[in-house]
C-alpha cells in the first residue's frame, strides 16, 4: 500500500480520553459516549474527528482521545481533556473495511506498509482521521510520524 507524506503543523485536540491496554473494547465504548457528547466541546472543527494513540509504555497500556481540532480551550467539559498534537512528517494510510478490522491494518501498516514504502516510524503520537468518508463509506486515514 503506498502511503502519501504529509508535514502538519501543531494543533488542540479535546475530548474524552481512555487509558490502558484496550483489552476488553474500551475504545469502542469511549467513542459511544464521546459521540453523545462531543456538542459540548465549544467552537470546535467539524471537519473530522480524530482518535489519537499517545504516551505508549513499555508494559502496553497507553492513551487515547476521541476528539476534535480546536483553537480555544479556555472552558473544558466535566471529563474531557485538551492534549496537543504535535507538528510532525506523517506517513497516511487509507483504512477502507469494517471496523472491527482496523485493529489488523494497525498491525499491517507497522509489519509491512511501512517497510514497502521506505519509511521509518518514530516514537509520537499517532492517530486515526474520521472526515466526512467516514459516514458514507466507512473509510479514514491513519497518520503515522515518520523520519
Amino acid at each position: 500500500m503506498k502511503a502519501k507524506i504529509v508535514t502538519l503543523e501543531k494543533a488542540n485536540m479535546m475530548g474524552i480520553v481512555y487509558r490502558g491496554k484496550n483489552e476488553n473494547n474500551e475504545i469502542p465504548a469511549m467513542w459511544e459516549v464521546f459521540n453523545k457528547r462531543f456538542k459540548e466541546i465549544p467552537n470546535p472543527d467539524m471537519r473530522a474527528f480524530y482518535g489519537l494513540c499517545y504516551g505508549f509504555e513499555s508494559g502496553g497500556s497507553f492513551s487515547y482521545m476521541a476528539g476534535l481540532a480546536v483553537d480555544q480551550f479556555e472552558t473544558i467539559p466535566n471529563g474531557m481533556e485538551v492534549v496537543e498534537r504535535p507538528a510532525s512528517k506523517y506517513a497516511v494510510f487509507t483504512f477502507k473495511d469494517k471496523m472491527d478490522k482496523i485493529g489488523q491494518f494497525w498491525d499491517e501498516i507497522y509489519r509491512t506498509y511501512l517497510k514497502e514504502n521506505d519509511l521509518t516510524a518514530i516514537t509520537g503520537m499517532t492517530f486515526e482521521y474520521y472526515d466526512e468518508r467516514f459516514e458514507k463509506t466507512g473509510e479514514c486515514d491513519i497518520y503515522i510520524p515518520v523520519l
